[in-house]
């Protein structure tokens, strides 16, 4: 039987045209699953990497803030290298056929079939390196010398040109070697000429690349041919890692974040000693006290050049969250540091020996807040205040601060250590700050139930992007006592931060909002004082809080004079025991006499009447005993430190959650902008005081 021929096989086109698409398809796979890898090892794409705002919140009493509420999603000045979000390779755009050679066979050329979408990355990193997700990378080359991370890594690649730039490399760097014996910072208002004769400065790129070489180099011969580093924008970077640390930092403020004023605010000239104990302190209640400073000399002549001239070869002590170590920087330097910050988490000087240092600093605010805040004077305040000043100036725990920082930078939520009030006055430059009530926790803050540990986003630029929404939603709780409050408080004014409250600080300067636009001048420097302290309103806390919370007692650790956190109670109320000047009002307390009967002529003992309050409990929310914290006896309350009401969110079996899962759980309920935004650190409650 004659067998029909086989069928001709098919057209070289078609098999070609199939040989393709099946080549598109395999590329797009391999790009979902290096996608998914990569959001599975924490970089592309990830939910460290905060949603830009998106909430039309309140606008009230500010013209401009309607038209200008998208602000947030501009920023001051582009990635100096060109990185962008790792979802933007998606976009990323194959070489044009005039671009593709073509092989004697007719088929594309080797470079058009491994054409990958990430090819900077993928081509850069080569096959081994590559297979590390950005922040891996950045870890293993913290490992490597600053020669060789210049000479060496910088040249390799153009993805390891930018991954060897990244700020924080060269900050730990430069901290590793001259953090505790000091270094210098070029004067970044220093112009140079370029090759093409036109003056460079320092731009918005940072700094610590220029630092390191400079301190690198000593002998002035060298320093004279050093030039400033000039960033090359390098196309086809992706990386969250990158960009995420540069937007936190950059973004343009809204300003209608700058627009809300729901602290209480009371002119000087209405203030008295009673009224500020009665219905502040007593009550633990912020205020705003306008014009309380502006006599002080400190308001009236500090300016750069008169610091300069009184503490210019001093040095102070400057600290991060995300640096490694702290950092001695004369005041110069310093100021220079500043001028050129574009860190997501500056070095802050924070420095509680300023006044040691620096008698003048000391004198041009002392003595005019005793005159002008007769309140805060602990010789004539009628109410007690400065407790902790009976221990003596070298045994008691640190209390005042010389506060210094870049605009944009300044302290993530906390509380203020061991159970104290605050004072704070800006010198130079406003201050933004945001207050949740003791018991109410700042969303994005997760702190464990024990107090010990809190988990929350490391920079402020990063809560704004991530939890601004939240908190435009908790300013309507039905519950006007667990509503946050705001202010923004200018040089001249003086704000009492009560005990136990969270708060948080943003320096401004005096020129983020021009017209009502965001923008303005980034250099400058924020300037101001402030002071912690025990009064009669809040000592029974204190002392409970030295009783039960030793671990979490901060500011006498590192300084062998002062009275360790073990013995600090006891000495405490030795102390206390030979001061009895206070009346009973100073715990808000009526009088009574042996038979019950009110009497209100009758002086008593404060630091008895304080023993028996921290007995019966807490007077500030911000605190609730675990049974194993509880002073005295076994039966404490149980519950939260710091948010009682939380208990409700805990497992039903009676298990306690880690704080992470509970983190993770709040931020993925919550957030809506279609990702978790997990906070990146933790830290103890008082790992700053502002």
């Amino acid at each position: 039987m004659h067998q029909q021929p086989p069928p001709p096989p098919p057209p070289p086109t078609q098999s070609k045209k199939r040989a393709r698409l099946s080549t598109k398809q395999r590329r797009i796979r391999q790009l979902e699953k290096d996608a998914a890898r990569r959001t599975f090892n924490g970089n592309g794409m990830n939910d460290s990497l905060p949603p830009l705002p998106v909430t039309q919140d309140s606008n009230e009493g500010n013209d401009h803030a309607e038209e200008n509420d998208d602000a947030g999603f501009d920023t001051l000045f582009g990635h100096p290298y060109g990185a962008l979000p790792y979802g933007n390779i998606h976009f990323a755009s194959r070489p044009s056929s005039s671009d593709v050679s073509v092989a004697a066979d007719g088929q594309p050329s080797s470079l058009s079939s491994s054409w990958h979408p990430d090819k900077v990355r993928h081509d850069g990193l080569g096959p081994n390196l590559r297979q590390l997700n950005d922040e891996q990378l950045i870890t293993i080359l913290s490992f490597v010398d600053g020669p060789t991370l210049a000479s060496g890594i910088c040249c390799a690649s153009k993805f390891l040109y930018v991954a060897g730039h990244h700020e924080e490399l060269w900050r730990d760097l430069v901290l590793r070697r001259w953090g505790e014996v000091g270094f210098t910072v070029r004067d970044p208002h220093d112009t140079e000429e370029d090759d093409s004769g036109s003056a460079q400065g320092m731009g918005a790129t940072g700094c610590w690349k220029d630092i390191y070489a400079w301190n690198h180099h000593p002998s002035d011969s060298t320093k004279a041919i050093i030039q400033r580093h000039s960033p090359i924008s390098i196309q086809g970077i992706y990386s969250d890692t990158f960009f995420r640390s540069w937007l936190c930092r950059s973004f343009a403020l809204q300003p209608s974040w700058l627009s809300t004023h729901t602290v209480s605010s009371i002119p000087h000239s209405e203030m008295t000693t009673e009224r500020f104990y009665k219905e502040y302190e007593e009550t633990n209640t912020p205020v705003l006290i306008k014009g309380a400073s502006k006599t002080w000399p400190a308001v009236q002549q500090w300016t750069r050049d008169y610091l300069l001239s009184v503490a210019s070869e001093k040095r102070f002590r400057a600290t991060s969250g995300a640096a490694p170590l702290p950092a001695q920087f004369t005041l110069a330097d310093y100021l220079n540091y500043c001028d050129s910050s574009t860190e997501e988490a500056p070095l802050y000087l924070f420095d509680r020996t300023f006044a040691t240092k620096c008698p003048q600093l000391l004198h041009d605010f002392d003595k005019s807040l005793k005159s002008t805040c007769g309140w805060w004077d602990g010789e004539t305040a009628e109410f007690g205040h400065d407790l902790f000043g009976v221990l003596g100036e070298g045994r008691r725990p640190d209390y005042q601060w010389l506060i210094v920082g870049p605009k944009r930078s300044g302290s993530c939520f906390h509380i203020d250590p061991n159970c104290t009030h605050a004072w704070n006055a800006p010198i130079i430059g406003r201050k933004r700050w945001i207050f949740y009530p003791p018991g109410v926790t700042p969303p994005g803050v997760f702190p464990s139930p024990n107090g010990d540990d809190v988990c929350m986003p490391i920079s402020i630029g990063e809560w704004f992007l991530t939890f601004w929404d939240q908190h435009v939603e908790r300013r309507k709780d039905p519950d006007v006592r667990r509503r946050p409050l705001e202010c923004t408080a200018c040089p001249g004014d003086v704000l009492f931060v009560p005990h136990g409250w969270w708060h948080m600080v943003m320096n401004i300067g005096d020129d983020d909002i021009v017209g009502g636009v965001a923008g303005g001048d980034e250099r400058g420097v924020s300037v101001a004082l402030t002071r912690n302290y025990v009064s009669g309103s809040n000592l029974s806390d204190v002392l409970r809080f030295l009783d039960s919370r030793v671990n979490q007692i901060s500011g006498c650790r590192d300084r062998g004079e002062a009275i360790q956190p073990d013995d600090l109670g006891r000495e405490f109320r030795k102390a206390l025991s030979e001061v009895k000047r206070c009346t009973s009002e100073s715990l808000g307390e009526e009088k009574k006499d042996d038979n019950g009967e009110e009497d209100k002529g009758r002086w008593t003992d404060l630091l008895e009447r304080a023993e028996r309050k921290a007995k019966e409990g807490w007077g500030c929310d911000a605190w609730v005993d675990l049974p194993s914290t509880c002073p005295g006896t076994g039966d404490a309350d149980k519950g939260n430190c710091g948010n009682p009401s939380e208990e409700k969110d805990e497992p039903k079996d009676g298990t306690k959650s880690s704080i992470l899962a509970r983190a993770k759980q709040s931020s993925s309920s919550t957030n809506g902008c279609g990702a978790s935004a997990i906070p990146a650190s933790s830290g103890s409650f008082s790992f700053s005081f502002l």
